[in-house]
């Protein structure tokens, strides 16, 4: 023992440890902040489950809850509290904006509690009841928009409320995209007063029921006989199990982003112990002559792989927590306010990653210590492996598979990743390879300086081939990132028309349609036709029911199946929708019940022409034929929909209207007087709405690139412990060359172009391959025009250069500061 830390103490001192260390911390680090974050918000889902609801379950309808089943629900001795959500215009005399309303009874909430408070944006209480009749709370970012304070005025469709407190926190907040609008709480009693629900109105109903377990059991097993397709219960966990089926994959992907750099810290763990077994060789051949035997070669330095693993896992776990943390503030806002704490699980995953990475890629090389014949003192092999290239390479993807299944927790991703993986970067290692090559070939025709360089870079071709393909992976997930929160976006809006519609006005009753279209016209406003539109859902198709459907053809998490949709009827086929399949309606069809089917909705539950499909309207079953499928071109900004009725077929229900238009800057102020005018319409700003996913981008890429930096900071790793793998060859050559008249700022400036091609060679492969991926992302995801991004070919390459030419001058310049004297001596 005493010999072992002896040992380890004075391999750190000469620091021969300080890459082995290093890449195990940012092992372990990386996969333990990933799953410190995704384990802290489950539990937070978990801990938070009943109190999400409001209550111990909800029913949730898009009808009014049947006044029998809350009369059930107090028979059996429950508390209950009813609950209304829908959109609805808030005005004030400054301004207006579109809100997300939840409108609940006096015993709201039923658990938990709501943060309110006195003034915006400032520290809250917690209260637990609701807003009196004529009282209205509000987000505090609806204050400044409507241009108001505490104890103002503010009108929610044609119902005056004062705005008596700021929202801050609400127990069942939305999680929902639909409710992306601020947030707005107001008693169930004025809501008739708004005149905000009509027939045809989009709401959701709710009651919330709380008490013990066994008689909320009761209540709904007495009710689920009856829901029908409009209803359904939700239990705390089923309530959430969106939010936890995105994280586990929020959690799988960052854990599969975060093992590359995983590999790349065991390939820099492998180069460092390589080189590290091979300078140990002549101590251990010292050992055995003094007596040592092999076992106790392999015990002394187990023991030094056990203590560097103790300590590196220790140090990845506090730069992991402090990693996770990083990742929490750069979700701040998308996040609740108090997060539950982790358990030791994500700790193991990441002291067991580190573990595995030790053992696959720094222990073989050092347990073959043992087999170091004593003779070797006698003569210097430095460049002599003790472990041959093909078992360390098989035991390395071995580990890294083993890794990515843990991560993935699939054998397909896993085989896919791995295979698609491996046959990438063989074509990227050798179109590096042939890069390097070509500058060997431009280098003869520059001054000495650069053909000494560019000797060099062909010399070490192989290790720089590695190089130059992980940086330019690296990079080019990096450049990825970028383009997608920077550019992505705004390269789609530049390539809309300039008339397209930018505002959706829908909730527009049939009293108002006219007037609507006449305010428009008068204004010279170029809109889309008015579209009714009722609620409906897809209950079988062929008589088969949508579960055995779901089971067949679609996902199972696919909610696009499970929700209602907007249906529509009309006798023109939009300009942005196309028949593939099927035709049209021919004269005389209009009294027929027949539907078209947008494509890829029809793919998922596998329909075709002249299948019968039934549809839940209002609570009364409806059947069509499909009598053509077709593409829509979702991206025109015009009004679309998975399934049209022929003709009035559904005219007899009750509907509401949508239709789009385009407003020019100078012309919004027009939705000041639009809306006041049709207070219950609700108008959508797209605009805005673009504005707040841009914003959910940067903040989920900004979580991204941290994890990509940690991985560039293992390819950092790999660049360092190459070059120390190549040192003493450096050293011999740089002697050799200044023995032979070479000057000192020859050699260093010949480091530097080599290092410096290198980088300029993977931030050009980079930059190739991040346009090629965004080529595929607008023209197959966006369906738009590719663009060129200059300014990533202009930076790119010398960004690269930069990176890669200043680390490996740094790594390599005392090669030129040691006297050739000194090196011959030890030759």
């Amino acid at each position: 023992m005493k010999t072992g830390f002896k040992l380890l103490w004075r391999d750190w001192k000469g620091g021969e440890l300080n890459i082995l260390l290093m890449s195990l911390l940012v092992a372990v680090a990386t996969v333990t902040s990933i799953s410190l974050f995704s384990e802290r918000i489950r539990n937070t889902i978990d801990v938070q489950a009943g109190v999400l609801l409001a209550g111990d379950a909800q029913l949730r309808g898009s009808q009014a809850i049947p006044v029998q089943w809350q009369q059930q629900a107090y028979d059996l001795g429950l508390e209950t509290t009813d609950m209304m959500n829908f959109q609805a215009m808030a005005f004030s005399a400054q301004g207006m904006q579109l809100t997300s309303v939840k409108a609940v009874s006096d015993s709201y909430p039923l658990k938990g509690k709501v943060t309110v408070s006195d003034q915006p944006f400032i520290e809250g209480t917690e209260v637990d009841s609701a807003p009196g009749p004529g009282e209205i709370w509000m987000a505090s970012r609806l204050f400044g928009a409507l241009g108001i304070e505490v104890g103002d005025q503010v009108t929610i469709g044609e119902a005056t409320l004062t705005a008596t407190k700021a929202l801050l926190k609400e127990p069942d907040s939305p999680q929902s995209m639909f409710f992306m609008s601020p947030r707005v709480i107001m008693n169930i009693a004025d809501v008739a007063a708004t005149k905000s629900v009509q027939p045809g109105s989009r709401i959701q109903y709710g009651l919330v029921v709380s008490g013990a377990d066994s008689e909320v059991e009761q209540l709904r097993s007495e009710l689920e006989p009856q829901l029908g397709d409009h209803y359904r219960w939700v239990m705390p966990r089923e309530g959430n199990r969106g939010i936890g089926s995105a994280m586990d994959r929020a959690e799988s992907f960052l854990l599969l982003a975060g093992s590359l750099g995983v590999m790349l810290a065991g390939v820099a763990l492998a180069l460092a112990s390589r080189r590290y077994s091979v300078r140990q060789a002549g101590h251990v051949a010292l050992l055995k002559t003094l007596g040592m035997g092999p076992a106790a070669v392999a015990r002394l330095y187990l023991l030094n792989l056990f203590l560097l693993a103790v300590l590196g896992v220790l140090l990845g776990w506090i730069a992991g927590w402090l990693a996770h943390w990083a990742i929490l503030k750069a979700f701040a806002s998308l996040l609740p306010g108090s997060i539950a704490t982790a358990g030791p699980g994500a700790y193991v995953t990441g002291g067991m990653t580190g573990l595995i990475c030790l053992m696959a890629f720094a222990a073989p090389p050092l347990l073959a210590l043992r087999n170091v014949p004593p003779s070797r003192v006698l003569r210097v092999d430095d460049g002599e492996a003790l472990v041959s290239g093909t078992s360390a390479l098989m035991i390395g993807i071995l580990a890294v598979l083993v890794l990515v299944l843990w991560y993935s927790r699939s054998l397909a991703i896993t085989a896919a990743l791995m295979g698609g993986g491996i046959v990438s970067l063989i074509s990227v290692s050798v179109f590096a390879w042939l890069l390097i090559r070509l500058s060997r070939r431009l280098g003869a025709r520059l001054g000495s300086t650069w053909r000494l360089g560019l000797a060099s870079l062909q010399r070490h071709s192989r290790q720089n081939s590695l190089q130059v393909m992980i940086f330019s992976v690296a990079l080019l997930l990096l450049f990825v990132l970028s383009l997608v929160r920077t550019s992505l976006i705004q390269d789609w809006q530049r390539q809309l028309p300039q008339d397209a519609p930018n505002h959706f006005m829908f909730n527009i009753f049939n009293l108002q349609k006219e007037a609507i279209e006449g305010f428009l016209n008068s204004h010279q406003i170029s809109h889309s036709p008015f579209y009714p539109m009722v609620r409906g859902r897809v209950t079988a198709v062929n008589g088969t029911d949508m579960k055995t459907l779901l089971e067949q053809y679609a996902a199972e998490d696919d909610s696009s199946y499970q929700r209602e949709l907007n249906l529509t009827w009309s006798n023109e086929l939009g300009p942005d929708n196309e028949v593939v399949e099927g035709q049209w309606w021919q004269p005389g069809d209009e009294q027929k019940s027949l539907v078209s089917v947008e494509t890829d909705y029809a793919k998922g539950l596998g329909i075709k022409v002249g299948d019968e499909m039934t549809f839940s309207i209002a609570g009364q079953d409806t059947k069509a034929t499909v009598a053509s499928l077709r593409t829509v071109q979702w991206d025109s900004m015009q009004p679309n929909f998975f399934v049209i009725f022929s003709g009035e077929i559904l005219s007899g229900d009750a509907a509401s209207w949508l239709t789009s238009f385009y407003l020019t800057p100078a012309d919004k102020p027009l939705l000041n007087q639009l809306a006041r005018e049709f207070p219950t319409a609700t108008l959508i700003e797209l605009d805005s709405v673009i504005e707040q996913i841009q914003k959910i981008i940067t903040q989920v890429s900004l979580a991204v690139e941290f994890i990509l930096l940690l991985v560039l900071a293992c390819g950092i790793l790999v660049l360092i412990a190459s070059i120390q793998a190549t040192l003493d060859m450096r050293f011999k050559e740089s002697a050799i060359l200044r023995t032979l008249g070479a000057r000192r700022g020859m050699v260093a400036g010949s480091l530097i172009i080599e290092f410096g091609v290198m980088g300029w060679l993977a931030g050009l492969l980079a930059v190739i391959g991040a346009e090629a991926c965004l080529f595929f992302l607008q023209t197959q995801v966006f369906d738009i025009s590719f663009r060129f991004h200059p300014w990533l070919w202009g930076s790119g390459p010398w960004l690269g250069m930069l990176l890669i030419g200043g680390i490996g001058y740094l790594s390599t310049r005392r090669v030129t500061r040691t006297p050739p004297l000194n090196v011959l001596r030890n030759v």
